[in-house]
This record gives C-alpha cells, sequence and structure tokens, in this order.
C-alpha cells in the first residue's frame, strides 16, 4: 500500500505498521449499523472500542507471521490493516516446507494464546459464567467473553484451507513435501479458489464483507501461484543472459522532440540518457510523454528524465530482478558490474523472456 493512503503507527521489531484509509469506512459502517439499532453514544463508543481491539489482535496475529518469518531467515516489509483484516508484506517467504507451515501456523497461535488469556480473565478473575453471556450488543461486562470469542473465530477463519490464507498455506506447506512447490501452489490455488467463489456467493446473502475477502482469495492465489511459476522457470538464469547493451543513447541536453523522433522509429522502450559521455539516468516512455505534456517538444530531456532508479546487478538471479522491478513499478532499471553501467533491463523482456521459455520447457 503506498504510504499517502495509510496512516503510520509505528516502525516495532523493524517492520513498518499502517493502517489503510479503508479502515475508516468500517468505523462508520459500525458507528451507521449501531445507530440503527436504537443504541445509546455509550454503547456505540464500546463497540468502536471493541473493533480497535480486535484489530490490535489482528495486528499480533500478522506478528506472529512476521517474526517468525524473520527467525527463519524471511525478509518482512510492512503490516497494513485493512477492513477485512491485516496484510504482512513477506517480500521473501522462507521456502522449505517445514519453515512455511511454522510461520502460517504462527498467527493463528497468537490468536489462540489471547483466546486462552481471556478465558483465564473472565473465569478466574470476574468469575463470568459463559453459559448466560448474550451477545447481541456489547457491554463492559461481556466485552472480554465477545473478544475471546472472535479471536476463536479468526483462528478457525484462517485455518479454511482457502489459499492464500493461513489454512491454504498449511495444506500447501504439507503438498510440497510429497511434490514440487510449483504443482502443491497449483492444487492449493484451485481449491483457495473455489472456496473464494462460495465466500463471494455466501456474501451476497449474509455479509457483503465475505464478498471482499472473496475476491482477495480469489486474485491473491492467482498472484502468488504466477509469481511461483515465474521462480520455476527463471530460477536458472541471471540478469546477464538478458541484460540488453545495445542501447539507444542520448544526451542530457537534447530535446524531447528528438527523443519523441526517435522512440517512433524505434522498438526501444526508453532511452539510456547520458552527461559528458558518462552514465546519468534513464528516460522511459512514460517520462517522455509527461515531459511532452508539461515541457513541450522543445524541453529537455534533463528535466524528465529518471536519475534514482535503483540499479541490479548484472549477477543477480534474474527471478530476484523481475521481483524488484516489479514491487518497486519499474519499467526499465540499469544494469551494475562492481558499479559500472553494463545496459538496462526492463519488466517486458522478462516477461517476453518467460513466455519463450515456458514454451520450450
Amino acid at each position: 500500500m503506498k504510504s499517502r493512503y495509510s496512516l503510520n503507527l509505528g516502525k516495532p521489531f523493524g517492520i513498518k505498521v499502517s493502517v489503510h484509509w479503508t479502515f475508516s469506512l468500517l468505523i462508520a459502517w459500525i458507528v451507521i449499523i449501531s445507530i440503527n439499532q436504537g443504541l445509546g453514544l455509550t454503547q456505540i463508543l464500546i463497540h468502536i472500542l471493541f473493533v480497535l481491539t480486535l484489530f490490535a489482535c489482528v495486528v499480533l496475529h500478522e506478528f506472529g507471521h512476521s517474526l517468525m518469518a524473520l527467525k527463519l531467515g524471511g525478509k518482512v516489509q510492512s503490516i497494513t490493516l485493512l477492513p477485512i483484516g491485516g496484510i504482512a508484506n513477506i517480500t521473501e517467504m522462507p521456502e522449505k516446507a517445514k519453515d512455511e507451515f511454522l510461520v502460517s501456523l504462527a498467527g493463528p497461535m497468537v490468536n489462540v494464546v489471547i483466546a486462552l488469556l481471556l478465558w483465564l480473565y473472565t473465569d478466574i478473575i470476574q468469575g463470568i459464567d459463559l453459559a448466560g453471556i448474550e451477545y447481541d450488543t456489547i457491554t463492559a461486562v461481556n466485552f472480554p467473553v465477545i473478544l475471546m470469542t472472535a479471536n476463536l473465530f479468526i483462528v478457525a477463519f484462517n485455518l479454511i484451507p482457502a489459499f492464500p490464507l493461513d489454512g491454504g498455506r498449511l495444506f500447501r506447506s504439507l503438498l510440497s513435501l510429497r511434490m514440487s512447490r510449483l504443482k502443491a501452489t497449483g492444487i492449493a490455488k484451485d481449491i483457495g479458489q473455489l472456496f473464494a467463489i462460495f465466500f463471494i456467493f455466501a456474501g451476497l446473502f449474509f455479509n457483503p464483507f465475505l464478498i471482499i475477502i472473496g475476491f482477495f482469495v480469489l486474485l491473491g492465489a492467482k498472484a502468488e501461484y504466477e509469481m511461483v511459476k515465474y521462480k520455476d522457470i527463471l530460477k536458472d538464469y541471471k540478469v546477464e543472459d538478458i541484460v540488453k547493451t545495445d542501447n539507444e543513447v542520448l544526451d542530457e541536453n537534447d530535446s524531447l522532440g528528438n527523443a519523441a523522433e526517435k522512440i517512433t522509429h524505434t522498438y526501444d522502450r526508453g532511452f539510456v540518457i547520458t552527461s559528458g559521455g558518462e552514465y546519468a539516468g534513464i528516460l522511459t516512455k512514460s517520462d517522455l510523454i509527461k515531459g511532452l505534456n508539461t515541457h513541450g517538444k522543445d524541453g529537455l530531456i534533463k528535466d524528465v528524465m529518471s536519475r534514482d532508479i535503483e540499479g541490479v546487478s548484472i549477477k543477480m538471479p534474474l527471478f530476484d530482478a523481475y521481483k524488484n522491478i516489479h514491487q518497486k513499478r519499474y519499467d526499465i532499471v540499469p544494469v551494475e558490474d562492481d558499479g559500472e553501467f553494463r545496459g538496462i533491463i526492463d519488466l517486458e523482456s522478462i516477461n517476453e523472456f518467460f513466455i519463450i521459455q515456458k514454451a520450450m520447457s
């Protein structure tokens, strides 16, 4: 999620935690429902507090995944809160079946511990008779009991084998013990998408949030399967295998009109820009179009070129380069060898290479 759409809540354990602006829609929905039920201000505030407390449990759930991933050698960038729950952006998930099983299980186990602590509190300290609790309205008395129940629901829901939910990942890790990760992911994806269709259908009659979750599962399963497929095809290649060295070169003081004329008659997706004969940056097609709209054809390349695109090493595994370019949404990146510019690589070329290698396999 882009930072301008989220409120930063801090960076514990080096993991950025933020809440997406759409979370406010959930609070507004809770308020509207409470008013329609005729609840007073005190009860509405208790409902809002409950939602905030429940999502604090969701954050702890995501930290369970994240800290376990870090312990097992993975990398975690951020945790984002959405109306449908939390998303941990684990940029490098441990791929051993056992490790993935532990990472996937860690989140639900956090909620089990929370539920156990709440049960001990309500049973020993408060002495509440759980059989006599009413769940229609949240009050100061039943607050911890309903929170305990909600945590148990989170555990049960997340253990549904609907990839990429936790249960689906647990299922894939078990399948990976007997088959390739790609095949295991494909099976988990197909089952996950069946659950997604069920969620969407159920959401039409019961809770609209199920529709959102269904589409999240549907799209998430497909996207992750595609990523695993890319890794399987590209795993034996490096950036040097497809780096483009015969690049169209322009000087930073050339006009945008000159660049536009050249790009019209070439297949280049962008230009290497030099300054005094040395590499200075890249002019992408999008840079060129924006520049022409802003400065006209007499504008200079140096005013619109991209100077701060992070390069990749020529010896980097091709899949790592693909993932880096894809995550940072670059069109073209420079390729370096010990700090020296060696050429460029772009997302479209990697996609084309992937399609060719897949057809040949």
